[in-house]
């Protein structure tokens, strides 16, 4: 299955901001996560996915143009974002918010701040 360019453009250009930004003052890290980058998953379809570690556990976010007819977590000007962990079965998903609250809120925020500066 071949990746749509627009998807595609938006991995790089995810990728390339958030490590410029992490870390920093733009996206700070007071928790210690570990930034893997982003890359394209498929799932139903080809996305990009951010995905962050530490420790054992991770914490993954799938940020793709806005579908109103799809469920988000966030929604910016253009973008839909999703959270997920690898480390969490299925069936208990809904936890990850409570775990890791602080980290999800800061990454939606940066894709909206993002968003808008960038007119992404």
């Amino acid at each position: 299955m071949s990746v749509p360019e627009p998807i595609q453009r938006l991995a790089e250009k995810l990728d390339r901001d958030l490590a410029r930004d992490f870390g920093g003052p733009a996206f700070p890290n007071p928790e210690g996560w570990a930034s893997k980058g982003v890359g394209l998953r498929t799932f139903r379809s080809t996305v990009p996915v951010a995905t962050f570690a530490r420790g054992g556990q991770t914490l993954c976010f799938i940020v793709t143009p806005t579908n109103p007819a799809e469920p988000a977590y966030k929604r910016s000007r253009a973008h839909d974002i999703v959270y997920f962990s690898e480390d969490v079965p299925d069936a208990e998903q809904s936890r990850i918010y409570a775990r890791d609250r602080a980290m999800i809120d800061r990454f939606a925020a940066w894709i909206v701040a993002w968003d808008r500066a960038e007119g992404a």
